[in-house]
């Protein structure tokens, strides 16, 4: 996630926050979601599995393309930090 540098949170909702946020390579501009997992006992909200599976498929100029989807394990952190 070091390729990301967030420049400004755009939305927040009950599963989680998106950020507009520039990759440090390409300098591209996209957007960021971050899952809020501490609400869910059984990993990966199904709600976020149905969004992930029709970005995927959508394909138009007026919806966000899904170019990368990655899971962080933090061993002994606590999440809510």
């Amino acid at each position: 996630m070091d390729q990301y540098e967030k420049v400004e949170k755009i939305g927040e909702g009950t599963y989680g926050v998106v950020y507009k946020a520039r990759d440090r390579v390409t300098n591209e501009t996209i957007a960021l979601k971050k899952i809020r997992l501490e609400q869910e006992d059984e990993g990966v909200p199904s709600t976020a599995i149905r969004e992930i599976s029709l970005l995927k498929e959508m394909q138009h100029r007026n919806i966000v393309s899904l170019t990368l989807m990655c899971s962080v394990m933090l061993d002994g952190l606590d999440l809510q930090e």
